[in-house]
């Protein structure tokens, strides 16, 4: 009895180790979002792209594909990040677009995509001078040029919007059972639903934040239920009858221990009835992505 209750201590201890390493500082932020920042599907988190001290890292690859429904229709997002100094990433993004099927609404929509650009920069990292309670801390923008949803139905013109950010994200252990990686922090943006709902009448500030529980499975891959909240503006330029709701997207990640690629799996709820006559119908949107670091 007494060897199994060690062995089974050592094996509890020995997940939350891999755990810990998964989502430590240098590990966890191989994953990109739909701006192309490390992070979850949408919202960024604090960490960068590992990368050398002093030095560029390898340059991180991912995919996204997004099912927004019938109204819509769909999102592709082809990107590459690069990191430098563990410290520093930025990136470029190119979103496509495939056509919604419904004559009313989806011409708001149904336009090529946009160009997503990104940087970020951590100011502190987690555990900082050995206080084991401080998040990491990072400050970052993105700028999307060429954004044609909405405001080209009805302006007849391409926008550009975007929006700087504050994040704070830590992993915390408790006892030897149990791990979990919280993110949180606020945007200041002009973009509506991350530039595809278009552009918000002005610049407001929002808050965002999400929570994964890493479960290490036989040392191979490690699973991570994720959790995604994010405030959204409440209103969208040229179409002032519409107010958006926020943004809720429950996914699973699957990475590998050192983390050289990940996948997410995630469905959403977006926004349904924005007005009277206006049903996006995205509120069982359908996500996929692949992360590669080379």
């Amino acid at each position: 009895m007494t060897i199994n209750r060690i062995n089974a201590k050592h094996i509890s201890v020995a997940v939350l180790v891999i755990a810990a390493l998964v989502f430590s500082q240098r590990t966890h932020a191989q994953a990109l979002n739909m701006d192309g920042q490390s992070g979850i599907f949408l919202q960024p988190w604090a960490e960068v792209v590992p990368s050398p001290e002093h030095k560029f890292g390898g340059t991180t690859a991912s995919f996204h594909m997004v099912d927004a429904g019938p109204v819509a229709g769909n999102y592709l997002n082809v990107g590459l990040e690069e990191g430098f100094g563990n410290w520093l990433e930025f990136g470029f993004t190119r979103n496509n677009h495939t056509d919604g099927g419904d004559p009313t609404i989806s011409p708001l929509f149904n336009f090529s995509g946009m160009n997503i650009f990104n940087v970020k920069a951590k100011l502190l990292a987690a555990n900082y001078h050995n206080h084991k309670h401080l998040p990491a801390i990072a400050v970052g923008g993105v700028l999307r040029t060429n954004d044609p949803f909405v405001v080209q139905s009805v302006a007849h013109k391409n926008a550009t919007n975007g929006g700087v950010y504050l994040v704070a994200t830590k992993l915390f252990v408790l006892g030897n059972k149990f791990a979990f990686l919280a993110t949180g922090g606020v945007r200041g943006t002009n973009a509506q639903k991350y530039g595809y709902g278009g552009n918000t009448i002005d610049w407001e500030a929002r808050a965002f934040g999400g929570i994964g529980f890493p479960i290490p499975i036989k040392k191979i891959v490690v699973v991570a239920p994720t959790f995604e909240i994010d405030q959204e503006p409440r209103r969208i330029k040229y179409v002032p009858t519409a107010t958006l709701p926020t943004d809720l997207i429950y996914a699973v990640r699957i990475s590998r221990p050192d983390s050289r690629w990940s996948f997410d799996v995630g469905t959403g709820h977006l926004g349904a009835m924005l007005a009277p006559g206006i049903n996006i119908k995205v509120n069982n949107a359908v996500a996929f992505a692949a992360d590669f670091r080379f």
